[in-house]
């Protein structure tokens, strides 16, 4: 009787040894498909989409839309780089303003873009000043024109540190531009250089 009770614990322990080296196995299986290069896409978590985005300006010009080549958006930006030519070009609404001014050593922000109403939109001009830790507080707000304040930080001598322009072009003002420090940042809508006036967004 005592012998066979040896026995069964003898394949108790074997069981138990066993299904730990199985488990081990599994794992090692697992952790190696997870670092194989051959894993497919459904086994690699893309955890940054935009990385390329990082990349160098002159290596970054990517399309958004995978139906437009990216040579279309490199042409784009060589045509509409410059604001100021494409204002002498186009016919252009401008949809928001933002500038950061250094004014007697105070940072003021100057904002400007179109608020919805009910009725229609109607532009509003913001003016904020900055404090010791660069957080922005609003002290003036002027509906359909620039209020006295914001007019004085506008005219006043100082230095620009930030400039941030949108604008509408072409006939049907349906090509959106982004500035930044005048430099184009991203554009979207329809492109003029494409027939088939198929919806494009680019980033630089």
């Amino acid at each position: 009787m005592k012998s066979k009770k040896n026995i069964l614990i003898i394949v108790l322990a074997a069981l138990v040894v066993a299904r730990i080296v199985i488990v081990v196995l599994e794992n090692k299986k697992a952790d190696h498909t997870l670092l194989s290069p051959t894993a497919t896409p459904a086994e690699i978590q893309v955890i940054n989409p935009d990385a390329n985005l990082s990349k160098a300006p002159e290596e970054a010009v990517t399309s958004q839309n995978p139906a437009v080549p990216s040579d279309l958006c490199q042409s784009m930006r060589d045509h509409y780089q410059t604001l100021s030519e494409v204002q002498k070009m186009e016919k252009t609404s401008i949809r928001f303003v933002n500038i950061h001014k250094k004014v007697d050593g105070v940072v003021y922000r100057t904002r400007f873009f179109y608020k919805d109403s009910s009725e229609s939109e109607i532009p509003t001009y913001l003016l904020y000043r900055e404090d010791h830790n660069e957080e922005d507080h609003l002290i003036e707000t002027s509906p359909y024109k620039k209020g006295p304040q914001y007019l004085k930080i506008e005219k006043a001598p100082g230095t620009i540190i930030y400039t941030e322009e949108g604008v509408n072009i072409g006939a049907d003002q349906d090509l959106f531009l982004h500035y930044e420090n005048k430099v184009l940042k991203d554009l979207q809508g329809v492109s003029p250089q494409r027939p088939e006036k198929d919806f494009i967004e680019c980033r630089f």
